[in-house]
C-alpha cells in the first residue's frame, strides 16, 4: 500500500489504473488515514479510513471530496482530520454526514413550505378567501360591507404580508390609518380584521389572533355629527392657513360633499370642463359605483385655479407626482390649530375677556361630517332627499347595466341646482362674521 505525504504533486503524479483494475491508492505518511483514491476513469478523491470500536470494528471509509477546487491537498487534509476526531470521540463520521444531509432536507422543506404558505396565507388572497368562504355565508346580509373594508382599507394596507407574520403592532397602526377618517371606519376596520384572524385559528393557520389585547378604536354610535354654520365658517377660513394642496382639498369637501379620498385622488382626466362635471369612476368610488358629480360656480373657480402638476397619472393634488396625497391626520391637527386660532383671534377682537378666550376649544369633528353637514344643509335648504342621496352617491337599488347609467345621470339638473344653491349658501356664512357668533362659541367652549 503506497504511503508518502499527500501534496497536489503527490496527487497528480499517482498513475491511472488500466481500465477494469483495481482503483489505486496514496496513504499520507503525515496523517494516519487520510488518503487518495484514483479510478480507472481518472477521478482522483481524498477520503478517510477509519475504524470505531478498536480492531473489532468495522473498516469504513468516507469520502471528501474530488481532487480539484474547492478540495485541495490542504484543505483535504484539515476535513479530515476533522472528521478523525469525530472518530476519536467515537461519532461515526458516516452516520453524522447522512444526518447533516437529512436535516439539510428538512431546512429546505421547511423553507418549501414557509414560501408556500406565504404565497397561500398572503393578506390579500387570504382576505379574499376569507370573504368567499365565510362573510358570504355566514354573513349573508352584511357580507358586502365586509369586503368593501377588505377591498378599500385591509388589502392596500397589508398587501402580500403572510397572516402568522402580522403582529399586533401592524393591526394598531392600521387602525390608527383608517381612524384618519373616523371612528367609524375605524371600527369597521377593526371588527372584520378580528373575524379574518378568528377564521386564520379556526383553519389552524395561526395559533392566536394579533387582536387579542387590542380594544376597539371607538363605540359604533347614532353618526349624526354635522357642523353648524358659524363651525363651517371657521374651517373654509382657517384652511386657507394650509395653503396647496389641502386648502383646496378641504374647500372641495365643502362644497361638493364627496368622499375625501375620493377628492384627494382627482384626475384631470374625470374631469369635464365645459360642463363642469366630474365622473368619479366605480373603481375609485368607496362604494365601487360611479358617480357624476355636478360642479357649482364656486367649487370650479377652486378648481380652475390650481396649478398644473408634473404627474403621470394626472392628478390634481399630488406632491410626489405618482400618487394622491395624504396625511391627513397630521392636516386634520394643522386645520383644528389654525381654527382655534382664529377663533381667539375674533374672540378678542370682539371684546371676550382673556380668560374666557383660553377655555376655548374646536368640538370634535371629521372631514367625514363635512359631508353629513352637506346632506343636513341640502334638507334645511329644501332641497329633496333623493337629490341630496344621489350627490352623495347613496343611491340604492340595482346600479348595474343600463339601470346604472340611467342612475349616474340622474338628476343631472336638479343636482347642479342644488349644489349651486348649496355653494352660495356657503360663500354667505362665510363672509358673515360678527360678535353674536363669538358669543356664541365662548359661551358653547365654557
Amino acid at each position: 500500500m503506497a504511503t508518502g505525504k499527500i501534496t497536489k504533486r503527490s496527487v497528480e503524479a499517482i498513475e491511472v489504473p488500466a481500465k477494469g483494475s483495481p482503483r489505486s491508492y496514496l496513504w499520507d505518511s503525515i496523517l494516519r488515514g487520510f488518503g487518495v483514491m484514483v479510478t480507472d476513469g481518472g477521478v482522483r478523491s481524498y477520503l478517510v479510513q477509519y475504524r470505531i470500536g478498536g480492531r473489532a470494528g468495522k473498516t469504513r471509509r468516507y469520502t471528501i471530496g474530488q481532487h480539484g477546487s474547492p478540495w485541495t491537498a490542504d484543505k483535504a487534509r484539515d476535513r479530515a482530520a476533522e472528521v478523525l476526531e469525530e472518530v476519536r470521540r467515537k461519532i461515526d463520521p458516516l452516520d453524522a454526514e447522512r444526518a447533516r444531509v437529512a436535516a439539510d432536507q428538512d431546512r429546505k422543506r421547511d423553507e418549501e413550505e414557509k414560501r408556500h404558505a406565504a404565497t397561500r396565507l398572503a393578506f390579500s388572497k387570504f382576505a379574499d378567501t376569507f370573504v368567499d368562504r365565510y362573510a358570504k355565508v355566514q354573513q349573508p346580509k352584511t357580507w358586502k360591507d365586509t369586503e368593501s373594508v377588505v377591498r378599500r382599507d385591509l388589502k392596500p394596507f397589508f398587501k402580500d404580508k403572510p397572516v402568522p407574520a402580522i403582529k399586533a403592532g401592524d393591526v394598531i397602526e392600521l387602525i390608527d390609518t383608517v381612524q384618519e377618517r373616523g371612528d367609524g371606519a375605524a371600527l369597521k376596520a377593526y371588527k372584520a380584521l378580528r373575524s379574518i384572524f378568528g377564521f386564520a385559528i379556526d383553519k389552524h393557520h395561526i395559533a392566536s389572533s394579533p387582536m387579542a389585547n387590542i380594544k376597539p378604536p371607538a363605540k359604533m354610535g347614532v353618526r349624526d355629527r354635522t357642523l353648524d354654520d358659524e363651525e363651517l365658517r371657521l374651517v373654509w377660513i382657517a384652511a386657507g392657513e394650509l395653503g396647496w394642496p389641502f386648502c383646496p382639498i378641504v374647500r372641495l369637501l365643502i362644497l361638493l360633499g364627496q368622499r375625501r379620498d375620493e377628492t384627494a385622488g382627482l384626475a384631470w382626466p374625470e374631469i369635464d370642463k365645459a360642463k363642469r362635471q366630474w365622473l368619479l369612476p366605480a373603481d375609485r368610488s368607496k362604494n365601487g359605483k360611479p358617480n357624476l358629480v355636478q360642479i357649482s360656480e364656486p367649487a370650479f373657480a377652486i378648481i380652475e385655479g390650481l396649478p398644473v402638476i408634473k404627474s403621470k397619472a394626472k392628478l390634481l393634488f399630488s406632491t410626489t407626482g405618482e400618487t394622491p396625497v395624504s396625511g391627513f391626520s397630521k392636516v386634520k391637527k394643522r386645520l383644528d390649530a389654525a381654527i382655534l386660532a382664529l377663533m381667539q383671534k375674533e374672540a378678542l377682537k370682539a371684546g371676550v375677556a382673556p380668560d374666557d378666550v383660553d377655555k376655548l376649544a374646536v368640538k370634535p369633528w371629521t372631514f367625514h361630517d363635512l359631508r353629513r353637514t352637506l346632506a343636513t344643509g341640502c334638507q334645511k335648504l329644501g332641497i329633496k332627499l333623493e337629490v341630496t342621496e344621489s350627490i352623495l352617491n347613496h343611491i340604492s337599488g340595482t346600479r348595474s347595466g343600463i339601470v346604472g347609467v340611467y342612475q349616474v345621470y340622474k338628476y343631472e339638473d336638479e343636482k347642479r341646482a342644488a349644489l349651486e344653491v348649496w355653494g352660495r349658501h356657503v360663500l354667505a356664512i362665510v363672509q358673515k362674521a360678527s360678535t353674536a357668533n363669538v358669543v356664541k362659541i365662548t359661551a358653547r367652549a365654557n
